[in-house]
């Protein structure tokens, strides 16, 4: 939310990567800001949070967070703004021969 922008931050460090990286399925989080330098002028998001799940069995992770009504909330989140999606890599990581 516009104004509590460091309250946001400060829950999502400090408290919520931790949380959801308690719930079974979750193996890592790591959180991005979008940068001035971009080629598209306007962007639709701020921040951006990659967690890395486990593929054994997606669906029963997705189901796990559902059900993580313990995981501390903070109003600062704004959920209007929040797109969630589940990916899957296509290929291998490639690297520069630089």
């Amino acid at each position: 939310m516009i104004g509590r922008e460091d309250e946001f931050n400060r829950w999502y460090d400090e408290i919520h990567l931790d949380e959801v990286l308690q719930i079974s399925g979750f193996k890592s989080a790591q959180r991005f800001i979008v940068t001035e330098q971009q080629m598209q002028p306007s962007q639709s998001h701020s921040y951006l949070a990659i967690y890395e799940l486990d593929d054994d069995d997606l669906e029963k992770t997705l189901q796990n967070l559902r059900e993580a009504s313990w995981l501390t909330m903070n109003n600062a989140l704004d959920f209007a703004t929040i797109d969630v999606s589940v990916v899957r890599a296509l290929g291998e990581t490639k690297f520069t021969s630089l």
